[in-house]
């Protein structure tokens, strides 16, 4: 499984899916895009997609859980 993370921003206790629109060229031609982001809250997995992909828009968590091996707080 590939997954987005970025310990500077959150710890990666949760796996969430995020949906986006990631803008693909300077002709602002975009595509929706749902990614595997590994974060500890739903705000903090959408900060990681920004992050990524400063041009994206339209930010939505599709789900969310826990990932194995670790205790629920």
């Amino acid at each position: 499984m590939r997954a987005l993370m970025n310990l500077a921003i959150e710890p990666a206790l949760k796996l969430y899916e995020v949906s986006t629109m990631v803008v693909i060229d300077p002709s602002c031609k975009a595509v929706q895009r749902v990614l595997k982001v590994m974060a500890e809250t739903p705000m903090g997995a959408i900060s990681i997609v920004r992050d990524r992909y400063p041009r994206s828009r339209a930010h939505q968590v599709v789900s969310c859980r826990m990932l194995d091996g670790v205790a629920p707080a």
